[in-house]
């Protein structure tokens, strides 16, 4: 049986203390050397559909009920070196821009974005240890 998240857990982001990003993952990032290879050991391996896939940049969302990974290609890929692995939270359209200003105000390192993706928006940031966190809307799940 799925454990819920905890009610206790809010994202707080506004000054005015208002919860602008939900309390769930998006997706999952992960880079990946060969694009079709791994589409077909995550179908193989846990059953996963694509949901979603583009060639420019070769990338897609594949997945099953809540799980969402996104893979991204990059040939030359070297954990070591690079990586565009991120946790990405869903948010509301109307607080987007309140994302961004807190973004900057924190002056996390920027990725990506913000750009526009899936019929709304993104951005990719980093926090202080490296890692990359992304906020987008609309939601790959409801």
């Amino acid at each position: 049986m799925r454990q819920r998240v905890p009610a206790t857990l809010n994202f707080i982001c506004s000054d005015k203390g208002e919860r602008m990003i939900e309390n769930r993952f998006d997706h999952v990032g992960l880079n990946v050397i060969d694009l079709e290879e791994s589409i077909t050991f995550l179908k193989d391996m846990f059953g996963f559909e694509v949901i979603q896939r583009w060639d420019s940049p070769r990338q897609a969302f594949v997945g099953k009920n809540d799980v969402v990974l996104g893979v991204m290609e990059v040939k030359d890929y070297d954990f070591a070196k690079q990586t565009m692995a991120h946790i990405a939270f869903p948010c509301r359209k109307e607080d987007f821009g309140s994302v961004l200003e807190r973004v900057k105000r924190l002056k996390a390192p920027i990725v990506s974005g913000p750009r526009a993706q899936r019929d709304g928006e993104t951005i990719l940031f980093r926090d202080p240890s490296g890692n990359i966190f992304e906020v987008c809307y609309p939601p790959l799940r409801k």
